[in-house]
């Protein structure tokens, strides 16, 4: 009979097979979509971006003189990037992750004025990026899960791999990839807190981790805040004081948030918006691209029609491929059981709502499902609000929310599953469905995407 001490170290190992073979699974899912299907979403755009910075590095880039390139020939493997002067690029984020692509892309400027690209060396470079930010998650489940028994650690890790978009994200030139390695960094802060331990690595993580992300991608600023208000309200109501924002621990990380502040500072000052668009940056221009549609071409939308068309984007985007390649999009749209990788959101939503209800001053749920819910309000009201104006549908994507796996998938082995510990044959069952609902769902975007042309 097997000691509990040798029990633990078998257990142990059984982790590390599985934590080891879920990332080899996500990571030649990554080279597949990044050798064979492509098509990848803003590509140009991202493209551009990086191309600009390299002449002009700087946190705080004029995106009115940041003009949309386009790719018209090969030369020694590299691809060839012409600016068109008479556009303005779409891609308004915070320059920090193209500035780090910068440092290993090698972009080379031509004698003829174009800038020479190796994009599968940056494919490959962000393939390492997102390959990080599973092994960081991974090791979350290795460290925190560990008196759970092997199954559990399987639901957790393919809750994340088995994700079709993050693999599908991760293999392209995307500011996402940063975003999401920003949010594992931040959400550790957050367990850390949760757990009690209210020391400087549990600030400089939260703080490290909302820097990286808000100077990645806005989206993702306004999740770490909305959770952070969350967590300090809780914190009020808990202590009847100001202690958490008084703790030195956190002053000496508030220049992370305070650097945010100073560009958004600039943000709004130059170009008159929090978060500007191409109607802010040149008018003129704006009028003539996609992101307009003239109103005798509009789809008369009502709220309720738009409610509709927005949770559609939202479901589909999430739970399937959403790329430039109109083919594989049309398959995607025709697979079933998307739902199924709801189940980690739907567990996380239930056990904050359920942690509210109970009182029992558990700190992570409430945080995790308000951060999402509130920051897909904003989303949803911000797109319906700019719909008159623009009469464009798109900007509807739930990859913008994609690096939130992480904490729902915790969330869901840690809160959610141990309710079934009394019920532990059908806790089994249910696993067992998930899991092989996960990996078919997979395989199956994987098989019918195989052989159709690239749209990159």
């Amino acid at each position: 009979m097997e000691t509990p001490v040798l029990q633990r170290r078998k257990n142990r190992r059984i982790f590390l097979w599985i934590y080891g073979l879920a990332l080899l699974y996500f990571v030649l899912k990554q080279v597949y979509f990044a050798v064979w299907i492509e098509g990848f979403p803003d590509q140009l755009g991202h493209l551009s971006y990086l191309a600009w910075l390299s002449d002009h590095p700087t946190l705080f880039p004029d995106f009115r003189s940041i003009p949309y390139g386009y790719i018209r020939e090969e030369r020694d493997g590299l691809a060839m990037l012409w600016f068109n002067p008479a556009t303005v690029n779409n891609m308004i984020h915070p320059p920090l992750y193209y500035l780090i692509m910068n440092l290993f892309a090698g972009v080379q400027k031509m004698a003829d004025g174009s800038y020479g690209l190796d994009i599968m060396r940056l494919r490959i470079l962000n393939i390492l990026l997102s390959s990080t930010t599973v092994v960081l998650a991974f090791r979350l489940g290795y460290t925190r899960l560990k008196e759970r028994p092997p199954l559990v650690h399987v639901l957790y890790a393919l809750a994340i791999t088995t994700l079709p978009m993050l693999a599908y994200v991760g293999a392209s030139l995307n500011n996402d990839n940063l975003a999401y390695l920003a949010l594992v960094i931040f959400f550790t802060g957050l367990l850390r807190y949760s757990e009690g331990k209210e020391d400087l690595k549990t600030f400089l993580l939260v703080g490290v981790g909302f820097l990286l992300g808000s100077f990645a991608k806005l989206t993702t600023a306004l999740l770490c805040l909305v959770m952070l208000g969350v967590v300090l309200v809780m914190s009020i109501i808990r202590t009847k004081s100001l202690k958490l924002i008084l703790n030195k621990n956190f002053l000496i990380t508030l220049p992370c948030y305070l650097l945010f502040l100073v560009y958004e500072i600039y943000i709004k000052r130059t170009f008159g918006s929090w978060q500007p668009s191409l109607l802010d940056l040149n008018p003129e221009y704006y009028y003539t691209t996609i992101f307009y549609v003239p109103p005798d071409q509009r789809v008369p939308m009502t709220f309720l029609q738009y409610v509709r068309v927005f949770a559609q984007g939202i479901g589909y985007s999430w739970s399937s491929l959403y790329c430039h390649n109109e083919e594989v999009n049309r398959i995607m749209k025709n697979l079933a059981w998307g739902i199924i990788y709801w189940i980690p959101v739907a567990a996380a939503v239930f056990a904050g709502f359920r942690s509210l209800i109970r009182r029992d001053g558990d700190k992570l749920p409430l945080p995790v499902a308000l951060g999402f819910l509130g920051t897909l309000a904003y989303h949803f009201y911000s797109n319906w609000k700019g719909y008159p104006v623009s009469g464009y549908l798109g900007a509807v994507q739930a990859r913008y929310y994609l690096g939130m796996i992480v904490p729902f998938a915790f969330v869901m082995c840690s809160r959610v599953v141990p309710l079934f510990k009394k019920r532990k044959t059908l806790g089994i069952i249910l696993a067992a469905i998930l899991i092989i609902g996960w990996l078919a769902g997979d395989a199956l975007r994987l098989v019918f995407t195989y052989g159709f042309p690239s749209g990159a």
